[in-house]
């Protein structure tokens, strides 16, 4: 959900971080507040404590008749459902949902709650005793108290207790019980009882009401009976004791009986719509914590009633020690009293503690929190805020539907579209005037939008893109680069990336290339026609599209250029009478130095390792001194004979392997590589050291004519060693290395094989 209305959130939501804390919880790492409408205000709010994070959502109302506390518990009293049930309930039977909590205490067996249940003005449950409660009135008002209901039927001249209103009858139990349509299909007893079933004729089964009755059927049965729709069935184990059986069995069809029920010492409760009680307790009474609570952290959930009036709607998850680790009673009454209440009450907490609501900008009532057993539970009933609002027309909130892509390559466009408007009743709007729409770049450019929301980018850094409609406005962004950090060139026909092409004269070929645009190494949104085509060396032709023409010529080299503002990707473009080379090696096809790997290894230079019947070059590990030596040795087809081998000796020459011995030598005697001086003047080749950028460079120096080196300037020359300084100024110079993409030369870092491959065949 939250992701569903990131732009609502980001509208209405305070977000904010302190460092002060609560003294309860611990100290504030993150809250949150939103405006629900119905003058309802959601917080969220994470601590960090001594015994670990702590995650809480509550709700504060203020009583008001736009929305008012009810008790939802679905379609029968017997079963469980959770608060997705509950609000698919409420939406069929034309109540809105706005925002709700899971309430009483219930038996898992049988979903029956524990407590009193006052539900639309009439007694929905009743229990055979008092317990603290929260009662709501139709204004919206609540307060909290005890309820204890005594319920008695007459036939005129007799009165008994009713023990229970919509609980299980079970074998063996001395109560009377009054089961109604509400409790389920059937009355679930499974022993033998009396059953009297009444119609309804006046009066309602309300505190302090009177209900009168008519007898329409009085048998005895052994099990279950159907509760017929709209009737009511008196009900009692036959072993109850005798003055309830003769009571229940002396009435006849057609008598009149009546039910009265009243509270005790508290006529406060005459006046409640909605209401329950629970076992789980007191927290606070007038503004006093309550004492013997049991122990333990857990998730909670409370209601509270402040000094005027409001009412706070509470949950704290637990269990998850990454998350929220709960919280003890004590601590919860502690919390509720730091809230502002005089008076609350602990509701079913652990795995039933759940929060849902549906936020401005949606129409959808989804669950907040993160239930401690990875989804709502099952329980019995919920107290939620039903919204009575009526829909007004007047916009409130601008829903923009979520951009596929917020990254571009200045020069691009994209459709902005509104997903959604609601009004200040938090109803969908289906019908609204033109949205007008409005373009700001936050540090340079100008980039626009038509009335139609279609943007097109331009400049450098975020563009700020926003809908307004009658007096409302939302926001999204976006990022415009002009310059992207990296360009890579791919063929269009199997989106292959291209590193260099070669190919043999006189053959008739086109490529329809296209370029991607790359920032921290993520693909951003581009066009080829965005970017500058460039060719050079006489090699071909190449459109503002990116489709090159291969020049008809014979052994020629060149380039194709591509540029992105201040970034340019260059490839080689080499045409040759020779063909191109088979490639040997299952790891490099595809690769971006593929076509150099392949005629090195056509031209004996470089060797693979086979594996499983395939040769492998492992193009992108490091290049070690030793192999760096052997790939020299053979591109530069040393006779081994011709040197002399005294004059290539190290002290470590027992660990060159063998298969590299007469290569070093010859590198060494031919003073290419000389080694690594050691402080007592001896020299070290180091074989299975990786070798460096600078050493490479400086080897690659050697054995090239180059005229004098040109001043080299990338952005990390200062990390360049004096002693390869004239050495990497000479490649640069010969144009066989040009640094990075991002002016570095990077001489401190390793070599990968495919690097040290490409650089050897440029001397050629």
């Amino acid at each position: 959900m939250k992701k569903r209305v990131l732009i609502t959130i980001l509208t209405f939501f305070t977000i904010f971080e302190q460092t002060a804390g609560a003294e309860v919880l611990g100290d504030i790492t993150s809250s949150r507040s939103v405006d629900m409408g119905a003058y309802t205000y959601f917080y969220n709010t994470s601590y960090n404590s001594a015994a670990g994070p702590q995650a809480e959502y509550y709700a504060e109302y203020t009583p008001n008749d736009e929305a008012v506390p009810v008790v939802v518990n679905g379609e029968s009293i017997w079963g469980r459902r959770d608060i997705n049930e509950s609000v698919s309930y409420m939406e069929r039977n034309n109540m809105r949902p706005l925002l709700g909590v899971n309430a009483d205490y219930f038996s898992f067996q049988t979903g029956i709650p524990m407590g009193h249940t006052i539900i639309d003005g009439e007694i929905a449950s009743k229990e055979n005793e008092g317990q603290d409660a929260v009662g709501f009135r139709a204004d919206g008002s609540g307060f909290i108290g005890w309820l204890d209901i005594k319920s008695r039927v007459s036939d005129g001249e007799k009165d008994i207790e009713i023990t229970f209103i919509n609980k299980w009858c079970q074998a063996g139990f001395d109560a009377v019980y009054l089961i109604t349509d509400k409790f389920g299909e059937t009355t679930k007893t499974a022993s033998e009882c009396v059953f009297v079933i009444c119609t309804p004729e006046k009066g309602k089964l309300g505190i302090g009401e009177e209900l009168t009755l008519t007898v329409d059927e009085n048998q005895i049965y052994n099990g279950e009976i159907k509760v017929p729709k709209g009737k009511m069935v008196l009900l009692a184990d036959v072993s109850t004791n005798a003055e309830q059986l003769d009571f229940l069995t002396s009435l006849k069809p057609g008598q009149k009986i009546t039910v009265t029920n009243t509270a005790v010492g508290d006529e406060r409760w005459n006046d409640v719509e909605n209401g329950l009680s629970t076992v789980g307790g007191r927290l606070l009474k007038d503004g006093e914590t309550g004492s013997g609570f049991e122990p333990g952290a857990a998730p909670r959930t409370a209601v509270g009633i402040k000094p005027d009036g409001n009412i706070i709607f509470y949950v704290l998850d637990g269990r998850q020690p990454e998350y929220s680790v709960g919280t003890q009673l004590t601590a919860l009454a502690e919390r509720m009293k730091e809230l502002g209440c005089v008076d609350a009450l602990n509701l079913d907490g652990g795995g039933s503690t759940t929060i849902a609501g549906v936020f401005p900008g949606s129409d959808i009532s989804a669950v907040i929190n993160s239930p401690s057993e990875g989804e709502a539970r099952r329980v019995a009933n919920f107290i939620f805020l039903k919204d009575n609002r009526k829909p007004t027309g007047t916009p409130w909130i601008i829903n923009i539907a979520p951009a596929e892509h917020t990254k571009y390559l200045a020069g691009m466009t994209a459709q902005i579209a509104v997903n959604s408007v609601y009004d200040t009743h938090n109803y969908r709007m289906e019908k609204y005037g033109r949205v007008k729409y409005a373009a700001e770049n936050e540090e340079n450019g100008a980039s626009s939008v038509d009335k139609n929301g279609r943007v097109t980018f331009a400049g450098q850094g975020t563009v700020k893109i926003t809908a307004a409609l009658g007096g409302v406005s939302a926001d999204t962004y976006f990022e415009s680069y002009e310059t992207p950090d990296e360009i890579k060139l791919y063929n269009s026909t199997d989106n292959r990336e291209i590193a260099e092409i070669y190919t043999e004269a006189n053959e008739e070929l086109q490529l329809d290339l296209t370029a991607s645009a790359f920032v921290n190494g993520e693909k951003i949104e581009s066009a080829d026609e965005l970017f500058r085509w460039e060719t050079e060396g006489g090699i071909g032709d190449i459109t503002p599209e990116g489709i090159f023409t291969l020049a008809d010529d014979v052994n020629k080299s060149g380039k194709i250029k591509v540029t992105a503002g201040n970034t340019t990707k260059e490839i080689n473009v080499v045409i040759s009478d020779y063909p191109k080379p088979v490639n040997p090696f299952a790891d490099t096809v595809g690769h971006w130095a593929e076509d150099t790997i392949s005629l090195m290894a056509a031209s004996g230079v470089i060797r693979g390792s086979e594996y499983g019947g395939k040769m492998y070059f492992n193009p992108d590990n490091d290049m070690t001194r030793a192999e760096f030596a052997s790939m020299l040795a053979n591109f530069m087809n040393i006779d081994i004979s011709d040197l002399d081998g005294d004059n290539a000796y190290f002290i470590d020459e027992n660990d060159i392997p063998a298969w590299a011995r007469e290569s070093v030598r010859a590198m060494s005697g031919s003073g290419i590589i000389r080694g690594r001086q050691n402080s007592d003047g001896t020299y070290s080749f180091a074989p299975n050291d990786r070798i460096t950028r600078a050493e490479t460079m400086t080897i690659l120096s050697r054995i090239i004519s180059s005229d004098s080196a040109v001043d080299i300037s990338f952005a990390d020359s200062a990390d360049i060693p004096v002693w390869a300084k004239n050495g990497i100024a000479s490649l640069v110079n010969a144009g066989i290395v040009s640094g990075y993409e991002d002016n570095t030369i990077r001489p401190n870092a390793n070599v990968k094989r495919a690097e040290a491959v490409v650089m050897l065949g440029k001397l050629e």
